[in-house]
């Protein structure tokens, strides 16, 4: 069959399209980056589609058939699906499947635009009619699925340059509140303004340090700070437990006197006329679960699930924690490869990142046996010396420790050590005082006068 007689919009494509993915990783490489739900005609394609996606982006490969067949086994239409996928025959090259599911692509795209364009004017919105067709052709002019072996540094400059002004221009029109803060001054300042949207940070720290009041920190102040929306993923302890510490927090008083309902109501009224003026939002998801471990599949569906109820991706997403994560693939992985496991499971966390457009904060237990070697205060948790960092560096954007000796933990302090940085520099140690009887993490006047003292 030539290239011009495979219809774009027909399931005979599809079935080849599919095909020819489960046989090759560059075919399946690009379904993956490219294809997304609302291009395929109904629910089996699109099942089939994420499927594996979840497994090429796990294992780097493209699943058996085998393996697709065994994961949509309890849906019959799938099954058959799969099947007709299995058994089509075709001569195409990739260069022509290629080709062609470019002009698949462009095709199903124009026809959202054209959808969209007559609701713009029948509201007498010609304006958005014109911005709509207008960003479809500065798409159109940019889209292609065969990327260039080279890229001429000096010869697109300007072009380059025109391209990143349109992308902050566009930022600035979809009018997404910046995502730029830790809530920790010294953190703050070596960052530099710098977005963290589609950054994964990774907090690492021992048993009863803060690993989950930095978390909280951090979901906190992004709501009351910054205006922002934050999505809270709690995987160990309840539900009501996080939102009671996050209530304490917010008013700077013992989540006790929150729980057991020892506020008086002058203090209730004054601190719901503050709250009363926050833009941001905070919302707290768990998952109790008995004997079974929360993948990053569902982290995905619950930021979907976030969707559908705004209409929009949080700014911010916590969880807490990533040590109680699986990743994607399913795998079984024993206590060999927990190194791979973590890799795998922060790797899909950078995806998810780099999709929804925000900052992932995670948090990770570290476990010390030696308690002289952690009272050392010259001593500080790093991917050299912590079996769980192992792996972790990697594909983390900021990877930084939490400190704190015995005598620290009398006075209230921590270190925060930055094991690693992708944007500033590593191997920094910052010293701060907590208040944690006031579910505060970052006492700033204290840390103030301490600095002072050093």
């Amino acid at each position: 069959m030539a290239k011009e007689e495979i219809k774009q919009l027909s399931e005979e494509f599809l079935y080849i399209l599919y095909n020819a993915a489960l046989k090759r990783s560059n075919i399946c490489g690009i379904i993956v980056e490219n294809m997304r739900p609302e291009y395929l005609p109904d629910k089996q394609f699109q099942t089939i589609n994420k499927i594996i996606g979840v497994y090429f982006k796990a294992n780097k490969c493209p699943p058996s058939v085998g393996i697709l067949m065994e994961k949509v086994r309890d849906n019959l239409d799938s099954v058959e699906l799969v099947q007709t996928i299995n058994e089509v025959s075709y001569n195409e090259t990739d260069d022509i499947i290629i080709d062609t599911l470019e002009e698949y692509i462009k095709d199903v795209k124009l026809k959202q635009v054209y959808q969209k364009i007559p609701q713009y004017y029948n509201k007498g919105q010609a304006e958005k009619a014109q911005d709509e067709i207008k960003k479809y052709a500065e798409w159109l002019n940019s889209f292609s699925l065969h990327a260039s072996s080279f890229i001429d540094v000096l010869g697109t400059f300007k072009e380059r340059y025109d391209d990143n002004v349109k992308e902050v221009e566009e930022t600035k029109r979809q009018n997404k509140p910046i995502v730029s803060r830790f809530y920790i001054d010294d953190l703050d300042e070596m960052n530099g303004g710098r977005n963290l949207r589609t950054q994964l940070t990774c907090f690492l720290a021992p048993t009863g340090v803060g690993k989950s009041h930095i978390a909280r920190h951090i979901g906190l102040h992004a709501a009351i700070d910054d205006g922002l929306d934050v999505l809270h993923f709690q995987l160990e302890g309840s539900q009501k437990e996080v939102v009671d510490a996050y209530s304490g927090a917010l008013i700077e008083k013992s989540s006790y006197l929150y729980e057991k309902g020892k506020l008086t109501d002058n203090e209730i009224d004054r601190y719901m006329a503050q709250i009363n003026e926050y833009a941001g939002n905070i919302d707290v998801k768990s998952f109790p679960r008995f004997n079974s471990k929360v993948s990053t599949i569902d982290i995905k569906s619950g930021i979907d699930e976030y969707k559908k109820i705004y209409g929009k991706p949080p700014d911010v997403i916590i969880i807490d924690s990533m040590d109680l994560l699986s990743d994607a693939s399913g795998k079984q992985w024993d206590s060999d490869h927990e190194r791979h496991k973590r890799i795998a499971v922060a790797n899909d966390l950078k995806d998810i990142a780099g999709d929804e457009d925000v900052w992932i904060v995670v948090t990770y237990q570290a476990t010390v046996e030696n308690r002289d070697w952690l009272n050392d205060e010259k001593n500080v948790l790093t991917e050299y010396n912590c079996s769980e960092a192992k792996g972790l560096a990697r594909p983390m954007t900021h990877l930084i420790s939490l400190n704190q000796s015995d005598n620290e933990r009398k006075e209230n302090i921590i270190r925060l050590h930055i094991a690693k940085s992708r944007f500033f520099k590593k191997g920094k140690t910052i010293k701060i005082a907590t208040r944690y009887e006031d579910e505060v993490f970052y006492d700033k006047q204290r840390t103030l006068n301490i600095s002072k003292v050093a």
